[in-house]
């Protein structure tokens, strides 16, 4: 059974199945897979408002890959949730089961210095984002290599 959830633009009610609200037009993502990789022509909704669960992107900006995380702080510390790459930046979004529930993360991709590959374990990889700023953040993703080619395109 699917559940009903509300619009972030308009409030509406909406089935997270059909992912557009059928009385504003928002495009509405809330996908629950492991990772996905957008087609950006799924987003060329012209004056249409695209949200990430119930974060509004900016003008000309489309989802690219979403998929889990964790924001990896130490070997007994890390925030799970979501982490988003879009055409202009990285947004990481924890879920509601941590200590850090309300953790928002961001960074815009023209502040990205470079990107590395961690270590590996059996599924899942670490991707580490330095920025302008000298900050180094590692995400525990599926398929780091993989988040690391389409960070790197969007770096082009």
């Amino acid at each position: 059974m699917v559940k009903a959830l509300n619009c972030p633009n308009c409030a509406a009610t909406f089935d997270p199945t059909e992912n557009v609200c059928e009385y504003c037009g928002s495009y509405i993502i809330t996908s629950k897979s492991k990772q996905i990789t957008y087609d950006s022509n799924d987003f060329k909704l012209a004056n249409k408002k695209i949200f990430f669960h119930d974060i509004e992107m900016n003008t000309n900006e489309f989802p690219i890959r979403s998929g889990l995380g964790n924001m990896y702080y130490s070997i007994t510390k890390s925030d799970g949730g979501r982490l988003l790459l879009t055409n202009q930046r990285l947004i990481f979004c924890a879920h509601a089961i941590n200590l850090n529930p309300n953790l928002y993360w961001e960074v815009y991709l023209d502040e990205v210095v470079r990107t590395a590959l961690g270590l590996n374990f059996f599924i899942s990889q670490r991707i580490k984002i330095f920025d302008v700023k000298g900050s180094e953040t590692t995400f525990v993703v599926y398929g780091g290599k993989t988040w690391l080619e389409e960070i790197g395109r969007c770096l082009n």
